[in-house]
């Protein structure tokens, strides 16, 4: 199955999430290129805001079509307890062209549930499966058990 993993990340977690499952489903790599100053306390507090405000920021054009895989992955930071607006950005300039999708979140504490439903609703899409996984665990081999019982979540019910 053709398989893209796309992801915004602003410190690198959650791209390190995204890496590990593009390698175990031999998946393309998207990542979402972010307009927006989002540095220093002013970047934060922006960040927050438009995550809450379901802004809509500019986003480089992506390099791939989402419509030319069957499965596309989307990984998000939590911000805010919501999506990050990045990623907003890109279900909603995508959004009714996905096969079939999974979503993943990482954060430093929860907001995931809600993150997950809102990015199904905006990507109009129901996903195979959802996986969430808290900062502390990335890098340290503890999310390994989560992504494996994703992975095997997203094999077993993909079309």
């Amino acid at each position: 199955m053709k398989t893209l993993v796309v992801v915004y990340s602003k410190t690198g977690n959650t791209l390190s999430v995204a890496k590990r499952i593009a390698g175990k489903l031999e998946a393309d790599l998207e990542v979402i290129e972010d307009k927006a100053d989002r540095r220093r306390i002013l970047g934060f507090l922006r960040s927050g805001y438009e995550a809450l405000s379901k802004k809509v920021p500019p986003i480089a054009e992506p390099k791939h079509d989402p419509g030319d895989y069957e499965l596309v992955i989307i990984g998000t930071p939590i911000w805010a307890g919501r999506m990050s607006s990045p990623v907003r950005a890109y279900l909603l300039r995508f959004r009714g062209r996905f096969g079939q999708v999974a979503f993943f979140a990482t954060s430093a504490g929860g907001g995931h549930g809600k993150a997950l439903a809102e990015m199904a609703e905006v990507a109009a899409a129901k996903p195979l499966a959802t996986v969430e996984i808290t900062s502390g665990r990335v890098g340290k081999g503890e999310e390994a058990e989560a992504l494996r019982a994703f992975l095997e979540a997203v094999r077993s019910q993909k079309r």
